[in-house]
């Protein structure tokens, strides 16, 4: 048996490669008691985003129309972000995941999306075509507007996919019944402490970590780190997204700023910490699968994510989680009857 995981691009969002480290190991964990031999095949995204998106990200990343973006039309992101992508076209282009046949090809994220299909729709028809078999594995959407419900529904009803498993109730609530194979679930972020991540002995006793990327939380993040310094703790700053380094490069000059390409620089740093404090769902995320203290400061529709793990509220205190096990082991569960 052949697993496809259709692995995403982390240059604009590091955390995209702690849902593929965390899908991954789900998988690994669901396979390993298979009679038959299964392989993970490990195929990027990165071909038909860079066809795609390539030209909108050149613009982006222009001074002026990022500043635009960050500080003005960011607030009407539901509104202008999914029907942006009608000026985008879904491109016919070779890559590893077009190339090899796969018995199943399991696409793990935020991909119940209207650019996720508009990019990747033709692709994924032709592997259906091929006798593949696709699973959406921690599955959700970004705004749930009416557009994005529909079109993605069109979508799905389309593709008609083996399995959906959800990351929230909102995702399966719109899309179970897009699939004969459902399961409201919890984030693939949530098993990356299945990874071997040690707790390791470092240049502070302890310290916490502020990941607080957005202007509208400037304030709030001054006002945090005088509380931090306060009480005495040494603070840590990360940021997510590693490009362009026009902009990193001024970044970690200051100091203790960590920002790298490579995900497993950012989980080391949340498997040590104290407290993560941070405006991101994936900085929190995997702090409390390690069994660490999180706050989240954000109105994101996707903190329903935590919701789905039992923590109704991570906005006020910091948390820690508990009971994950069982979220784990209900999942994997699910992949084995699935994967059969």
């Amino acid at each position: 048996m052949n697993i496809g995981l259709f692995t995403s691009v982390y240059f604009n969002n590091i955390g995209n490669g702690f849902i593929d480290l965390g899908a991954e190991m789900a998988i690994r964990e669901a396979i390993s008691t298979m009679p038959e031999e299964a392989k993970i095949i490990k195929v990027s995204q990165c071909a038909n985003f860079a066809a795609s998106m390539g030209k909108t990200f050149m613009l982006k990343e222009n001074c002026v129309v990022n500043w635009l973006w960050t500080h003005i039309m960011q607030n009407f992101a539901n509104r202008l972000h999914d029907r942006s992508y009608q000026a985008v076209s879904t491109l016919d282009v070779f890559s590893a995941a077009s190339m090899f046949h796969f018995d199943y090809l399991i696409i793990p994220g935020c991909v119940l999306t209207v650019p996720f299909f508009t990019i990747y729709g033709k692709l994924l028809e032709d592997k259906i075509a091929q006798g593949c078999k696709l699973v959406f594995l921690g599955a959700s959407g970004n705004y749930y507007t009416d557009y994005e419900i529909n079109f993605v529904t069109q979508y799905l009803e389309k593709l008609n996919p083996y399995a959906i498993m959800t990351r929230d109730a909102v995702a399966f609530q719109h899309y179970s019944k897009c699939s004969s194979n459902v399961y409201n679930g919890i984030d693939n972020v949530f098993f990356v402490n299945k990874l071997e991540i040690p707790k390791l002995d470092s240049i502070y006793s302890s310290y916490d970590v502020v990941n607080i990327e957005e202007p509208k939380h400037k304030k709030t993040k001054e006002i945090l780190v005088k509380e931090l310094r306060g009480k005495g703790r040494k603070i840590i700053y990360s940021n997510h997204k590693p490009f362009p380094y026009t902009k990193i490069s001024k970044l970690v000059k200051q100091n203790d700023f960590l920002i790298s390409d490579y995900p497993l620089d950012y989980l080391l740093l949340y498997r040590n910490v104290d407290t993560v404090y941070s405006d991101r769902v994936h900085a929190c995320i995997p702090t409390l699968s390690f069994g660490n203290k999180a706050v989240l400061y954000s109105d994101s529709p996707r903190k329903v994510l935590f919701e789905s793990v039992g923590i109704e509220k991570i906005d006020g205190k910091p948390m820690q989680l508990e009971g994950l096990a069982q979220k784990q082991e209900a999942q994997i569960e699910f992949l084995k009857e699935i994967l059969k």
